[in-house]
């Protein structure tokens, strides 16, 4: 090739309009990458920690519809970045991993750090390539498009620009079937027969004609025709939930939203009464993995086929589920709407567990408290975006938060990995310049990522971390049973996150009640600020018995 694999890639990954790269790098090929980066318009943002830097990367490519690198260093940089690739493949956002790499010529010799470093990531992209002097613009192209194709996720690239190997181009994702509708008679995929869009559409119009009670469950893949799938689910206004990623597609006050959907207890009853459960979007990775507990036939309407047989689908239309779902619930020649639910059931069943998760009569400022005074100061910035950790928290947060509209509310869902909320939050930042972004974390997704407080402070950018502090890992504390390891397998030592936080050069608030709370984030701040609120943790078990049973 005439030009530089690494001035391809960049701008290649220019082209998508992806503006910042992340990374941790090493020495050599990982320093000539970042050059390349910088030659063709792509600011290079160090982080702490590899597996941030990917979710910084990934959040952003997210936000921006476009793709973004991360970049690492061999060996341990690799293998650290291992959990964000993996977050990033699972909770369907691009990205593109490139790794330094044993040079070919070399690997006989040379052992140190030596790993196979395609093969560990493997099973957590999309694609592990090696990105050698031979690749073609077109190879480069085909890895940046494969990054982006739904499901989208990580791809990963060892960088050896000493290489000169053909290079194979085998992906990790199932083949796509060749046809674009299919029924699915049992649970098994393997059972699956073709048939034309006409007769599959006909099939579940046939099901929505004769429903009652149709119930709309919306999924991540959704999000993109988020404006269309809203459209029509208040059209029909019947009761539609929303999974975690899809939170938003529907707003917090549409008379049509029923709340969350997880596969947990909150939604059950509504779901039982239902006689046709229609899935928008629903990707099987994101419900809690639990029996399928609903005797309703379920259709499905999906940007791709499903494969997993997690729910027992009786029909599929694959396609732009915008048009799709409007063709299969129009009935006669008006679109008239027919079914038995009063028109704010969906609204009313919403209420109805949000008074359920707020009736927890135990004293104090715990985590219901705190979400509420936070929910009411976010629900004055339009634009705010939220971000999520994993971890007992989200239990209050999810059903309570304010959500105007998708891609406002992101979490760690396929894989719930705990360290999300803060380096997503520094990827959100830059993908949507000038908004105030709100970080909620617990004290032990904290301590994973505070490293990346520093990199807050360095970019000076509008971030607000709020951290629900009880010291304990409380999801797991509830789990626990006698004789699995006590207060030592849960608890850590109380800590001071505004005093680390002020260390890092972020300015940092304590907070013991909702009002304290209430001016810590009322107080003007154009830059990064920390908010250390110390709860009690003893609302969590009436949390999860509402939503998860």
């Amino acid at each position: 090739m005439s030009e530089k694999v690494e001035d391809v890639l960049a701008a290649a990954l220019f082209s998508t309009g992806s503006r910042y790269a992340f990374g941790v790098p090493g020495g050599g090929a990982n320093l000539a990458m970042v050059g390349a980066l910088a030659d063709a318009g792509i600011e290079f943002v160090l982080g702490h920690g590899e597996t941030a830097a990917c979710i910084m990367a990934s959040t952003y490519g997210h936000l921006t519809q476009s793709v973004a690198a991360a970049v690492v260093t061999r060996g341990p940089g690799a293998a650290s970045a291992v959990n964000g690739a993996a977050q990033a493949t699972l909770d369907r956002h691009p990205l593109v991993l490139v790794a330094d790499t044993v040079a070919q010529s070399q690997r006989d010799r040379i052992p140190h750090q030596r790993i196979d470093q395609q093969a560990m990531l493997a099973p957590v992209t999309k694609g592990s390539f090696l990105l050698s002097a031979s690749v073609s613009e077109s190879t480069v192209a085909a890895v940046i498009a494969l990054a982006q194709r739904w499901p989208r996720g990580c791809v990963h690239l060892d960088h050896d620009p000493t290489a000169t190997a053909t290079v194979s181009f085998d992906t990790n994702e199932p083949a796509s079937p060749s046809t674009s509708t299919s029924p699915s008679p049992s649970t098994s995929p393997s059972t699956s027969t073709s048939t034309s869009t006409t007769t599959t559409t006909s099939a579940i119009r046939s099901l929505w004609g004769e429903a009652d009670r149709p119930v709309f469950v919306v999924g991540a893949g959704a999000i993109d025709h988020a404006a269309d799938v809203r459209a029509t689910i208040e059209r029909i206004n019947a009761p539609a939930f929303t999974t975690y990623q899809a939170a938003g597609v529907l707003a917090a006050d549409s008379p049509s939203n029923a709340g969350l959907f997880t596969n947990g207890a909150s939604e059950q009853e509504l779901l039982r009464q239902a006689d046709l459960i229609v899935l928008v979007g629903l990707d099987m990775v994101e419900p809690i993995p639990k029996a399928w507990p609903y005797d309703a036939p379920v259709v499905s309407v999906a940007p791709i086929a499903t494969l997993e047989p997690y729910a027992p689908i009786a029909y599929e239309a694959v396609g732009p589920i915008g048009s799709v779902l409007d063709e299969i619930t129009e009935i006669g020649e008006t679109g008239a709407v027919r079914h038995r639910w009063p028109s704010t059931a969906g609204q009313d069943f919403r209420k109805r567990v949000l008074a359920d998760l707020r009736d927890h009569r135990q004293p104090g400022f715990g985590p219901v408290e705190a979400v509420d005074a936070a929910a009411a100061w976010a629900s004055q910035d339009a634009a705010l975006i939220t971000t999520v950790d994993a971890g007992a928290h989200f239990l209050a947060v999810m059903p309570l938060w304010p959500t105007p509209e998708a891609n406002r509310l992101l979490i760690s869902n396929g894989l719930a990995t705990m360290g999300y909320a803060l380096p997503a939050a520094i990827g959100a930042a830059l993908a949507r310049p000038g908004h105030r972004v709100l970080a909620i974390t617990g004290d032990g997704g904290l301590g994973m990522t505070l490293a990346e407080l520093e990199t807050l402070a360095r970019l000076s950018l509008p971030v607000t971390v709020l951290v629900l502090n009880d010291a304990t890992l409380s999801l797991i504390k509830i789990k626990q049973q006698p004789g699995q390891g006590g207060e030592g397998a849960v608890a850590y030592r109380q800590s001071d996150f505004a005093a680390i936080a002020a260390a890092q050069g972020v300015q940092g608030a304590v907070v013991e009640t909702a009002d304290e709370l209430r001016q810590a984030l009322d107080a003007p701040t154009k830059g990064p600020m920390l908010i250390d609120a110390r709860i009690s943790p003893a609302a969590y078990p009436h949390l999860i018995k509402v939503t998860r049973g």
